[in-house]
C-alpha cells in the first residue's frame, strides 16, 4: 500500500507489466536507491534487468512458460498464476526485504 496506494492498484501494474513483457519475467523488487517497491518488465533475459533491486514477487512470462495452455493470453496466464502464488513466502521476502531496507537507512 505504501508504495502502490493499495494491493489492487500494485496487482494491475503488475498484470500491466506482464502483458507488456515481450519475452521474460515480470517482478515486483525493492530498489535500494529510491527505497520503494516497484514493478519491472525484464525482456529477452538481458534488457531492462533492473540494477539494484530486491526481487519480491516474480512470475515467468516467457511463452514457453504459458503458450501451450494458453496460447497468446499472456494475460489470463499472469492472472491465473497470481492465484498460484504462495503468499506465505512473498510474505517472508518482505520482511527480509525491510530488515535489508533498516540496515541500508543507517
Amino acid at each position: 500500500e505504501r508504495d502502490f496506494g493499495s494491493f489492487d492498484k500494485w496487482q494491475m501494474d503488475f498484470l500491466g507489466c506482464a502483458t507488456a513483457s515481450r519475452c521474460g519475467w515480470v517482478i515486483t523488487g525493492f530498489n535500494v536507491y529510491t527505497h520503494t517497491y516497484m514493478n519491472y518488465a525484464i525482456d529477452l533475459h538481458s534488457l531492462n534487468v533492473p540494477i539494484g533491486v530486491i526481487p519480491v514477487v516474480v512470475i515467468d512470462v516467457w511463452q514457453h512458460a504459458y503458450y501451450s495452455d494458453y496460447l497468446k493470453d499472456v494475460k489470463s496466464y499472469s492472472i491465473n498464476m497470481m492465484k498460484e502464488l504462495n503468499w506465505n513466502v512473498i510474505e517472508q521476502r518482505f520482511e527480509r526485504t525491510e530488515k535489508i531496507a533498516q540496515v541500508m537507512r543507517k
